[in-house]
């Protein structure tokens, strides 16, 4: 028989045991609570200045900046008073992508999201993309959107393709996703949502829409001819370039009897519809949409003309700029960064050094119609230059100046802060995609990728 002592003694030791874990149990949980009391006080106290910074951010009184960063985005700058133990002045920075409506309207210009200037100096990287695709197609122009390139050519063979989906995401092997023949060839295209609106230069239709069911999936959705002016007798004209704001589509063709910017409805693409047009009596080569303003680069003496559009029924040439050297040369390539201005023509095939290439107005002069235009900064580069684009810091230029095929200035054009660096190619176009800047070449299959640290 087992002592009544027995089970008194290991009742008492069952109770210490008891009473040693609960004390131990208190001590942890008392230091788990002071823990997240003091995480809790810390996040309080962050949200606590989040939220007068914030309510500052939110009132009328408060010194709010807001400014288009990019050509996709808006950035906010707010200057608050001290809070907490703050020793200065916090500044709140905010960058947004602009409404749907505003980037609809935006499609078609660089979509640059970022200033390369931040990331130093020099590019970090220059990188040849050599892609599957015969080195005999004369390709036209480039679009590249989350490293997917869009690629187009002109070929003097019916049943080569005219458009490329290329992914080059490595870029050491990038690989064809899809092409697309849609007969006569593309000289210059506009990616927009799902849709590519197309300028070829064929007199039976100027505009192409290709639906992109997926990217291994593009297909010939519609073509659509210019009408003809009331000469019916006039030859149709041939589309040598286009863009896309809004719902409509600007598309330019060669010279010709009738309309050289023709401005076309394409809301429902199925049914393309004739809203308006201009008589420019030049090749258009580039146009830029930007705020109800259409920039036009011809190869006339205005070789960058200015059209009031806000009605496309009825757009009105408001200014042109003519350079210089216009008998020689051709505007080439537009470009827009918040409010600049970005121009750019060939060399006319020798170089004049007083007979510049590349134009910066750092403030839009052409708003408003005015009699005088204040002077654009400009600098000379023989061979031309065939893309141009701009951030807050600088100005990157794609050339036809051997061994300096890509070039960064500043907004200046101050030549002792100038860069240049040789590719091996002649340049065709220049596109920006997110923090990347692309070069399409010339004469070969091949993107130069530049990347920025």
């Amino acid at each position: 028989m087992i002592s009544q002592k027995y089970f008194k003694n290991r009742s008492s030791g069952t109770v210490i045991v008891d009473i040693l874990m609960a004390l131990a149990l208190s001590v942890l949980f008392i230091a788990i609570m002071t823990s997240t009391s003091i995480d809790s006080y810390g996040s309080f106290e962050r949200a606590k200045e989040r939220s007068l910074l914030l309510d500052a951010y939110g009132s009328s009184s408060s010194n709010i900046n807001s400014r288009p960063y990019g050509n996709d985005r808006i950035q906010t700058d707010l200057e608050a008073a001290p809070i907490s133990n703050a020793s200065s002045t916090l500044r709140f920075t905010q960058v947004l992508m602009r409404s749907l409506p505003d980037l609809i309207k935006a499609a078609g210009t660089p979509l640059c999201s970022v200033d390369f200037s931040d990331k130093g100096k020099a590019p970090a990287g220059i990188v040849q993309v050599t892609m599957p695709i015969d080195p005999l197609l004369p390709l036209t122009d480039l679009e590249v959107r989350d490293s997917i390139a869009y690629i187009s050519a002109d070929s003097s063979t019916a049943s080569d393709p005219d458009l490329f989906i290329v992914d080059i995401r490595d870029v050491a092997s990038p690989a064809v996703l899809s092409s697309i023949n849609t007969g006569p060839g593309i000289a210059s295209m506009a990616l927009a949502g799902k849709r590519i609106y197309a300028a070829s230069p064929s007199s039976a239709a100027q505009l192409h829409i290709i639906r992109l069911d997926g990217l291994d999936r593009p297909v010939l959705e519609k073509k659509y001819r210019l009408p003809p002016p009331y000469d019916a007798t006039a030859t149709p004209p041939l589309a040598s370039s286009i863009f896309y704001s809004g719902g409509d589509v600007y598309i330019g063709t060669e010279k010709w009897d009738g309309e050289e910017l023709g401005i076309i409805d394409v809301s429902d693409p199925l049914w393309p519809v004739r809203v308006g047009g201009l008589e420019i009596g030049s090749k258009i080569n580039d146009i830029l949409v930007r705020d109800g303003l259409a920039y036009i680069a011809s190869g006339n003496q205005g070789q960058l003309i200015i059209a009031d559009a806000r009605d496309p029924a009825h757009p009105i040439i408001t200014n042109t700029f003519s350079p210089s050297g216009w008998s020689r040369q051709e505007g080439k390539s537009i470009s827009v960064f918040e409010g600049s201005i970005d121009f750019s023509r060939t060399s006319g095939g020798y170089n004049i050094a007083s007979d510049h290439e590349a134009f910066v107005w750092p403030e839009n002069p052409f708003a408003a119609p005015i009699t005088a235009l204040a002077g654009p900064v400009s600098v000379d580069i023989p061979g031309g230059v065939y893309g141009i684009i701009s951030d807050r810091s600088n100005v990157y230029l794609a050339t036809r100046q051997n061994d300096k095929e890509f070039q960064i200035f500043d907004h200046s054009f101050t030549a002792s802060t100038s860069r240049a660096y040789p590719l091996p190619i002649a340049p065709q176009t220049m596109a920006c995609g997110g923090d990347r800047l692309y070069i399409l070449a010339h004469t070969a299959p091949v993107i130069y990728e530049i990347s920025f640290k």
